[in-house]
């Protein structure tokens, strides 16, 4: 399968886990309330970690070590089977602290908890890891999507009022390990068991806790915010916060998307020591992304202010200053994601790769603790800026051999100026006395025209060389 169609399909992919369940957020936002969806935000996050650590490293660890065996079939199945040995060995032991976690501390809200727990649970059968690894994105990409319908389908059938959040946690949850399921049936036609022995399974677990420490870094990114939020600030903040990161969570998906399909196809090429074909992806996917990031980045902050008030509906106005401000994230993370998916991670470069994520976490951390008790969500997205900044700084100075200053300088700055124009023009449209839906499709119908021309001069030679193909 082409990297064309495998990364439409992790867009695909992406986009489910991200806009699908948003189709249900006005409706959830409205009934549950305020209150009952930070409560919500701050169990999963809980539950998050949890699976965090019953999977430790292996999206990328099962990702990369999959593609790079060129041994053969034989080979790769058992190398599939001791990894996956790993997986149930520590999803076991995350989901038996987990049980212990929620009858001795979340014992007022044990029912909430508990059907978390099903959460946690679908960590046992996530072996996504191995068709991203094999380059076989299309049906990731479909149950992916159909487990969001059934969220979509379950949500409008039985949440119905505030009193409805253990229903809403139980449909949340139940399509999670639903969507896990599904991979079940594709496995097994595509692996063959291979006995594998104790020494089989325990060589994975050095180089996959390697990756695992970033995992642990990144997640104060992800959900410590959520937490500390919870903690130091009260549950509508959490909602607040929670409703602003699930609107940014598309561009990064789509961003992700780029490096999740582009990790197996460079990893093979520093398997082979294919340098020259290497560097020309670098650049062509690096391009990509600063320009679908500049596209995304700037639209969502100039939309903002007339989309979350029309999105969420009334009380959840403090939301879109904070998602305006997460906006200006996509900078230094689409960077972030070029330099770590497509060099530290298939380099084996482990140590700078933890390193770079170790210290935005310590960024992330104090900033938290300085901020969020007196800006409260705010404060989270202060910690969340200065730690992606600290991430992208230390990252770009481990990959200057190869990914330089200039080199991120000529992938942004083209796109900077086109991004600038779109925000201008959609803040512009906000100005205009039409309903706000009218006004939000202008937004983004101009607002996107807009930058498109403005990328044509940026593209004209690849243009210029699709066209004359074409005539030829």
């Amino acid at each position: 399968m082409n990297k064309t169609k495998n990364y439409l399909y992790n867009i695909i992919y992406r986009i489910s886990i991200c806009v699908l369940p948003l189709v249900v957020t006005p409706y959830i936002t409205r009934v549950l309330g305020i209150e009952n969806n930070g409560l919500y935000a701050f169990s999963s996050s809980i539950a998050c970690y949890f699976i965090m650590f019953a999977k430790l490293g292996i999206e990328n660890y099962g990702n990369r070590t999959i593609a790079s065996c060129i041994s053969g079939q034989r080979a790769r199945n058992k190398l599939f089977w001791s990894i996956y040995a790993m997986q149930l060995l520590t999803g076991f032991i995350s989901m038996s602290i987990y049980i212990l976690l929620v009858v001795t501390v979340f014992r007022d809200n044990l029912m909430l908890y508990a059907i978390q727990g099903i959460y946690v649970l679908s960590s046992f059968f996530d072996v996504s890891w191995f068709f991203f690894g094999i380059e076989d994105f299309r049906y990731t990409a479909y149950r992916s999507v159909a487990a969001r319908v059934m969220i979509i389908v379950g949500v409008f059938a039985f949440v119905r009022d505030s009193n409805d959040l253990n229903m809403y946690t139980l449909v949340m949850s139940a399509a999670f390990l639903i969507e896990q399921l599904l991979l079940i049936p594709k496995l097994i036609k595509t692996v063959s068991w291979e006995k594998v022995g104790w020494e089989d399974i325990a060589v994975h677990f050095k180089p996959n806790l390697a990756l695992f420490l970033p995992l642990l870094a990144l997640s104060i990114f992800n959900w410590m915010d959520k937490l500390m939020i919870g903690l130091l600030s009260n549950n509508k903040e959490v909602a607040y916060y929670n409703y602003g990161d699930s609107i940014i969570n598309l561009p990064k998906g789509i961003i992700t998307a780029i490096g999740t399909v582009m990790l197996p196809r460079v990893a093979g090429m520093a398997a082979r020591g294919d340098l020259i074909n290497y560097k020309k992806e670098l650049k062509s996917s690096s391009k990509l992304v600063c320009m679908i990031c500049c596209a995304l980045g700037f639209g969502i902050a100039g939309i903002a202010p007339v989309f979350v008030p029309f999105f969420l509906g009334p009380g959840y106005e403090p939301t879109v200053d904070i998602t305006v401000w997460l906006a200006a994230v996509m900078v230094p993370l689409c960077f972030i994601d070029i330099i770590q998916t497509q060099y530290l991670i298939p380099f084996n470069k482990e140590k700078d790769y933890t390193m770079s994520l170790v210290l935005g976490a310590l960024v992330n951390l104090v900033l938290n603790i300085i901020f969020i008790p007196r800006y409260a969500s705010l404060g989270a997205v202060a910690g969340t800026l200065g730690a992606e900044i600290t991430v992208f700084i230390y990252q770009l100075i481990s990959a200057r051999k190869v990914y330089g200053v200039r080199d991120v300088l000529n992938s942004i700055l083209p796109f900077v100026p086109c991004g600038i124009l779109e925000f201008t023009v959609v803040r512009y449209i906000a100005g205009m006395s039409f309903s706000v839906l009218i006004i939000l499709i202008l937004q983004v119908l101009a607002g996107g025209a807009m930058y498109l021309i403005c990328c044509v001069p940026v593209y004209y030679k690849e243009i210029k060389v699709y066209i004359n193909r074409k005539n030829s």
